[in-house]
């Protein structure tokens, strides 16, 4: 392909890109309501939920017991 109609083409491209993300951001623009008065108390369970599977992954483990401990 020929350097300038490989440029054209690329160029033709980034403008489509552009248009192309104007209208997504235009659309979610659109979409964005205020969230209710409980999403508040939803995402502070949800973290608190999340902090206490972690706490729990990452309990201190028991040491090992001897075997001749068991004897």
């Amino acid at each position: 392909m020929h350097p300038d109609m490989h440029l054209y083409t690329e160029q033709h491209r980034a403008t489509e890109l552009r248009a192309e993300v104007t209208r997504w951001r235009l659309h979610r623009d659109c979409r964005r309501e205020l969230p209710p008065r409980w999403a508040a108390g939803v995402t502070a369970l949800g973290w608190t939920l999340v902090s206490a599977g972690l706490r729990l992954i990452s309990l201190p483990q028991r040491p090992p017991v001897h075997r001749s401990a068991l004897r």
